[in-house]
């Protein structure tokens, strides 16, 4: 399939925006927008005597605008916490004399009324948060225009964002097909494993036993820890030998202690290519593997039926030998300055596998590609271009996720900061500069680690880094440099988004149905593994390969 960029819009729809056009004006300059684009999609702007580009802003520095209600955008977003409380807003208009007058709204009532607003063509000049798609940016930027491109105006007066878009593969991921960029880049420091086993350490001293290698040493581990009163409550039958946080299982990660992990719609990466592996003799292995551990009591017998809940009360009552979870302390309190009683379980061989791998969930940063747009109705772009900007400016960043200097914390150099013992604080302020409460969390902020020095008061584990560290040298296409493979980003275009939200719903479901049904014993994948490979085909799995495969440039 070749890629092609034309307007599929429902009859409706076109109807509705040419009539929308008659009374708006169309393309970039649609709603009284000042945007003009040269032939090469570059924005058209002027510097004047003064200096200020199209008459209003200044190119550099602060204030943004020389003159506080000079000028002001609108901003739709969804968010739970009350606007008024959210200091940054105050903090960034004194700043840059820019206002920005912010609708928010609940997530679910925010989707309502985005898509409402965007089919009648009543929209704000910025829309962000969580209701933007991919397919979104697709649909009504590459497609259509309403959001537009933002690439040239980064070039001109955004140097922090910039910055972040030279971040090894970050413009790759923001580039929509037709070259331009449509949306504020939202990156973020994020561990390279997410979700994987953590193993209970205390539980191995109290017991004596060694840290396993190898699977079937997990098997005997597992076994003591049922069998005896790891936990030292007195109650030799309270212990959990196997559990997973149940909104994030990631069983196909296992997969690669049998030389094949995958994500959680059954792709993977193999010789840098991506490939579907939940129909491989690999996952087939795992899942025998599981279904062998829960044949002898060895999983947790809610281990597919409790609720987020129940997973964390059990294990805040120390039942637990393992469990997969984003962090031990998702499940099991970890204080101020401790070690916790879990550490990452290592990287298991098998009995068919002495090369076991790990599938890498990021390259150590998240790229988020579609958190904020700018719409044709916004006057004076590169004003707004501008305010991001400085939203990314390090202090401020840092203030938007600690809070205040002088309150919760302080500066003490370039780039190097010091965050107060939240201890001290009184209730009121604990709660008001809590992280929800400081900044729309559902919009984007920018602090690296790499970037900054921080002195905290009983800085927490780094639990996170040492699971990083130690699943590193498993990583799928680990070149020994640093370099390794990771399910790429992709762009799905309008005509293909809602066949492959089909797809992957329907496939995944079917996936996490029969494991689930395999390993908890109702039935046996030996048995039924043939239908279900025949299944998965009948379902639409190799068009669904096709789709994805192509969305990434491999076809």
């Amino acid at each position: 399939m070749k890629r092609k960029f034309v307007k599929r819009i429902s009859m409706f729809l076109s109807t509705l925006l040419m009539t929308q056009a008659l009374l708006t004006g169309c393309g970039n300059g649609g709603g009284g927008s000042t945007a003009q684009f040269d032939e090469n999609g570059k924005p058209i702007l002027e510097v004047d005597e003064n200096g200020k580009v199209n008459g209003l802003m200044n190119p550099e520095g602060l204030p943004i605008v020389d003159e506080k209600g000079e000028y002001s955008f609108s901003l739709f977003v969804d968010n739970s916490t009350p606007l008024e409380g959210q200091f940054a807003w105050q903090m960034l208009e004194d700043q840059t004399n820019v206002k920005v007058d912010v609708k928010q709204y609940a997530y679910e009532i925010a989707q309502e009324k985005y898509g409402l607003a965007l089919s009648s063509g009543d929209y704000t000049d910025v829309i962000g948060g969580w209701c933007l798609t991919p397919t979104d940016i697709l649909t009504y930027g590459v497609d259509m225009g309403i959001f537009i491109p933002l690439e040239g105006y980064f070039e001109e007066y955004a140097p922090n964002i910039m910055k972040l878009l030279e971040i090894p593969g970050v413009r790759e991921t923001m580039t929509a097909p037709d070259g331009h960029i449509y949306s504020i880049p939202y990156v973020t420091d994020a561990p390279k494993v997410d979700f994987n086993p953590f193993i209970n350490q205390k539980w191995l001293d109290n017991l004596g036993l060694q840290m396993p290698t190898n699977t079937e040493e997990l098997r005997n581990v597992l076994r003591e820890f049922k069998a005896k009163d790891a936990n030292g409550n007195g109650n030799p039958n309270d212990e959990i030998p196997f559990s997973s946080d149940p909104n994030n299982r990631k069983i196909g990660y296992l997969a690669g202690w049998f030389g094949l992990p995958m994500e959680m719609d059954g792709f993977t990466m193999i010789d840098g290519k991506l490939e579907f592996g939940a129909n491989r003799e690999e996952y087939k292995e795992m899942v025998e593997y599981m279904a062998s551990l829960n044949a002898e009591g060895l999983l947790d017998p809610e281990f597919f039926t409790q609720d987020l809940a129940t997973w964390k009360g059990k294990g805040a009552q120390d039942l637990y030998g393992v469990s997969i979870a984003y962090g031990s302390g998702d499940f099991k309190q970890i204080p101020a300055g401790e070690k916790p009683d879990y550490v990452p379980l290592p990287v298991l061989s098998s009995p068919n596998c002495d090369d076991p791998k790990w599938l890498a969930d990021t390259n150590g940063v998240s790229t988020l590609k579609n958190q904020v747009v700018i719409t044709d109705k916004a006057k004076n772009p590169e004003v707004i271009v501008r305010w991001w900007d400085n939203v990314y400016e390090t202090d401020n960043s840092f203030q938007i996720l600690n809070g205040p200097f002088g309150v919760t914390c302080e500066k003490l150099g370039e780039n190097s900061y010091k965050v107060y013992d939240r201890s001290t604080l009184s209730p009121e302020d604990d709660e008001k500069y809590s992280w929800a409460n400081m900044w729309t969390q559902s919009l984007p902020k920018s602090v690296l680690k790499k970037d900054i020095e921080v002195e905290e008061v009983n800085p927490g584990y780094p639990e996170k880094e040492y699971v990083d560290e130690a699943y590193e040298p498993y990583f799928v296409g680990n070149d020994g440099n640093g370099n390794y493979d990771i399910i790429p980003s992709y762009w799905v275009e309008p005509e293909f988004s809602s066949k492959l939200s089909e797809y992957t719903i329907s496939i995944t479901d079917y996936i996490n149905q029969k494991t689930a049904q395999w390993i908890s014993g109702q039935a046996d994948v030996n048995a039924e593994w043939d239908e279900y490979c025949a299944q998965l085909d009948k379902l639409g799995l190799q068009e669904y390969i096709k789709i994805r495969q192509e969305a990434v440039g491999q076809i």
